[in-house]
């Protein structure tokens, strides 16, 4: 998953180095690769240390804004990545039952 941030994050700087983008976009562009990141690493405490705390209900909350910014920056494969997080809170709640036995929430 953080190769293929890192490639968004890649693809994004080759666009946004050219002359006809604005600050604006720009701005867009970050705050929703930021969004992005924490969006994934709200899930590490569930996936990876095994801490059962709420921080997983931010994907709900944080990623249609990213989507939203990922949308103005004109940048679609930021906004889909964003678009999907908010969908991961599906898989992920299963997987967690399924291996841990219990809902995070």
């Amino acid at each position: 998953m953080f190769i293929f941030v890192l490639l968004l994050i890649l693809e994004g700087v080759k666009k946004l180095s050219e002359a006809s983008i604005n600050k604006k976009t720009k701005f867009f562009y970050w705050i929703s690769i930021v969004i992005l990141i924490v969006g994934i690493a709200s899930w590490l405490p569930y996936l990876v240390f095994n801490i059962q705390v709420g921080t997983g209900i931010l994907t709900l909350i944080l990623s249609p804004i990213g989507f939203y910014f990922g949308y103005l920056a004109e940048n679609r494969s930021v906004a889909l990545a964003n678009l999907l997080m908010i969908f991961s809170f599906i898989p992920v709640v299963i997987y967690i039952y399924f291996s841990k036995g219990y809902i995070p929430m």
